[in-house]
């Protein structure tokens, strides 16, 4: 049995057997992400090897976050699995080791996010929990006059597809207060496999959006675009009379002041950061949701 810290994701056969395992502990698999290009060296699975079989693994995600307006390296962790007949034997401990040992010069700190079933390994490695919170912006009654063009995009056209690649290559950070750069595979992770209903394209912004409707309350996951967007303007008119509100998966600045603030609820992942420098004081804050590994 061996640690594989290579990126494997070119390997037919290592790719293929860490997509059934993802498969079996997850539900999902990266093939399709793969195919795409989208699979870049940003990506990197450091697994457990035996047989030719990936039978535990821990990805991580080269990223910067903006924190206050202040770049920062970071290192996500994610993908965190092991085969159920291989799990109790501490594998996921060693590979945890070996990834903070291995990045720990190269980043200023690393973050992941944890089901509430695991919240007792993390702070093992020294992470520590830290709350988010979520935002949201109550509509009027009024019947909203919306004049909007948008384009419903589907991710096999290749002009749709070439459009996508292209507005995030170039995009600005959906938030200064806390948000992410260089995570363009991540987004088309989340294209291909979470949201390909859920994505348009805005004439009027020249942006990308991804949102959509829960009866009366609209989920808004992304503005992406290379130009400052006015948020408030584009909220009134992606609304439509069933939208009673908003909730903003991303930490929205420009209208700060108008949303009401709430701590994440009991069933949603939880935050951990391990940082090398003193963070000091966060105001309420939500990681983009479409840059979770």
């Amino acid at each position: 049995m061996m640690i594989n810290s290579n990126d494997y994701r070119n390997h037919d056969g290592y790719r293929g057997s860490f997509n059934r395992l993802s498969k079996l502990v997850f539900g999902i698999e990266f093939e399709a992400w793969y195919q795409k290009g989208a699979w870049d060296d940003r990506y990197i699975c450091h697994s457990f090897i035996a047989d030719d079989e990936v039978i535990a693994n821990v990805s991580v995600s080269k990223m910067s976050l903006v924190i206050n307006g202040e770049s920062i390296r970071a290192l996500q962790i994610g993908t965190v699995m092991t085969h159920p007949e291989h799990r109790g034997k501490g594998l996921s401990k060693q590979l945890m080791e070996h990834v903070l040992d291995t990045y720990e010069d190269t980043c200023d700190l690393f973050f992941l996010f944890a089901n509430r079933t695991v919240l007792e390994f993390y702070p093992k490695f020294g992470f520590a929990p830290f709350p988010e919170h979520q935002f949201h912006l109550n509509i009027p009654d009024e019947p909203q006059a919306n004049i909007i063009s948008l384009d419903k995009l589907d991710v096999s056209r290749e002009e749709h597809w070439n459009l996508i690649k292209k507005k995030i290559s170039s995009r600005n950070p959906i938030s200064k207060h806390f948000g992410v750069t260089n995570t363009e595979g991540l987004f088309q992770f989340y294209a291909l496999n979470v949201y390909p209903e859920c994505l348009y394209y805005s004439h009027t912004d020249d942006a990308i959006i991804v949102f959509e409707h829960e009866g009366d309350l609209m989920h808004l996951y992304d503005i992406v675009s290379d130009k400052e967007v006015d948020v408030e303007a584009l909220v009134s008119r992606i609304t439509t009379e069933q939208t009673r509100q908003i909730r903003f998966h991303f930490t929205p600045d420009q209208i700060i002041e108008k949303v009401y603030t709430e701590p994440f609820g009991k069933n949603e992942d939880v935050l951990f950061i391990k940082s090398l420098s003193d963070l000091g004081k966060l105001p309420a804050f939500c990681i983009p949701k479409l840059a979770h590994a």
